[in-house]
């Protein structure tokens, strides 16, 4: 069976080091920022297929996608 992440088109999601997104770091991109915060809700209440597609739906950046849904531990903060 496909996995979602491959049926979403994406089809890999890198091994991001610890280092290339900071902690401590922060958005500036209010925008990416809301839509990510919203992803995140949507991944809690209705999986993270859902949060996906409203991720893509929303023109976010696949790679952030992919970082935001399955390293919560490398999530930026919010402003």
């Amino acid at each position: 069976m496909e996995s979602d992440m491959h049926r979403h088109g994406i089809t890999a999601i890198p091994d991001f080091p610890a280092s290339a997104t900071p902690l401590d770091a922060q958005r500036h991109d209010l925008r990416t920022a809301a839509y990510v915060e919203t992803a995140i809700r949507l991944q809690q209440s209705h999986g993270t297929s859902c949060a996906l597609e409203y991720l893509q739906a929303n023109d976010v950046d696949p790679v952030t996608s992919g970082r935001v849904l399955t390293h919560p531990e490398r999530r930026r903060h919010s402003l």
